[in-house]
């Protein structure tokens, strides 16, 4: 199971885009409402019911949490265990005297379920968000045990860069690797081998197939690594913190005047193969396809996913954490990939959207609703 967390303002926005699920054109793919503790799915009664609640915590502005939580293709659920795996991942989080939806979704190749929560529970108390990350990884594996599914790593364990929207629905899509899940890996296997020189750390990664651009002063002093591997093209820093090069010469055995030799022989292999793709300045810098100018992985690696638990407690009105990421903590399957077919078993992974009210209405009134 792989769970996609979201900590939001609106929750008619995100209630908005479950119901519209359970109305698509395409019988197979509506969403089902599998339980609810609100009175009626009259949007007035529920906007009237969630306010009641609110009045008990006025300044605490995000009380929303929505979260999908996916299933492998193996993982042949129904809905009445599914039901109960919601309930217990629900109880477990902290949130058993709260208002909520669970919804399941068939609009993918993979089961999986949106649960919609008021983060304000009926007493007045807030579920902390502290530590959910971890949590949730606790809580999946514990499930996972219970009702014999599909396990999947803990995906806190590998210090990588979280998968973003755009690459997380080109995984399910096609259900293969991204490039840069690909070049993790790869990387990874490399630097989990002790006693690297930095001339075995280049061989190996040309014999990998992967091409490395280091950025050298004029001092000879490195500030910087870029991967090149089939086309694409990444920094270091967007690849994930394990692959920056300060944290790669704490692996290998590097000396600046011994290696600089090697550096720059390797630099000008690189830009042999690449050619302007390895002039600074390039959009590719950040993660794209070189060879097709494809514009999602672009997307998805240009700025750093904060996970939740890591940008403090918003347990107290008024002291609420900022809106970086907009604490979306994406987890994902970060086993071992067999390069050599590109499968990505498993993998099955569903981002929770939100809409904010005033966004809503206003697309309301150009529609004449």
């Amino acid at each position: 199971m792989i769970a996609s967390q979201k900590i939001g303002k609106s929750f008619m926005g995100a209630l908005n885009y479950n119901l519209k699920k359970m109305y698509h054109p395409d019988p197979k793919q509506r969403a089902e409402l599998l339980d609810t503790n609100f009175s009626s799915l009259d949007k007035d009664r529920i906007k009237q019911e969630i306010a009641l609640v609110r009045e008990q915590r006025p300044n605490l502005n995000r009380y929303v949490y929505h979260t999908s939580l996916n299933f492998s293709k193996e993982d042949n659920l129904s809905n009445e265990p599914i039901l109960d795996i919601a309930h217990r991942y629900l109880e477990a989080n902290g949130f058993g005297n709260n208002q909520y939806f669970i919804f399941r979704h068939h609009d993918a190749d993979h089961p999986h379920i949106h649960l919609l929560v008021n983060r304000i529970t009926f007493d007045g108390q807030v579920v902390s968000d502290s530590n959910n990350y971890k949590r949730s990884e606790s809580i999946l594996r514990d499930i996972e045990k219970q009702f014999n599914l599909t396990a999947v790593e803990s995906s806190h364990r590998t210090p990588q860069r979280a998968a973003k929207k755009d690459e997380i629905e080109m995984v399910i899509r096609t259900g293969k690797p991204s490039q840069k899940m690909v070049m993790q890996e790869i990387m990874k296997k490399i630097l989990n081998q002790r006693g690297l020189t930095l001339s075995a750390f280049i061989q190996k990664a040309e014999q990998a197939g992967i091409n490395l651009l280091f950025n050298q002063a004029s001092t000879g002093r490195i500030t910087g690594i870029t991967y090149f591997h089939k086309g694409f093209k990444i920094k270091g820093q967007a690849l994930g913190n394990s692959f920056k090069w300060a944290e790669i010469i704490k692996k290998i055995n590097y000396e600046q005047t011994r290696d600089s030799k090697a550096i720059s022989e390797t630099n000008s292999k690189t830009r042999r193969v690449y050619g302007e793709h390895t002039t600074a300045g390039n959009n590719g810098d950040r993660g794209i396809d070189l060879y097709t100018c494809s514009s999602n992985d672009t997307e998805s690696f240009g700025s750093e996913q904060t996970p939740a638990d890591q940008t403090g407690s918003e347990d107290q009105p008024g002291r609420e954490r900022p809106l970086e990421a907009d604490q979306n903590a994406v987890l994902f399957d970060s086993r071992s990939i067999d390069h050599s077919g590109g499968s990505f078993d498993g993998v099955n992974i569903q981002i929770s959207h939100d809409e904010d009210d005033a966004m809503y209405r206003r697309k309301s009134r150009r529609s004449g609703r």
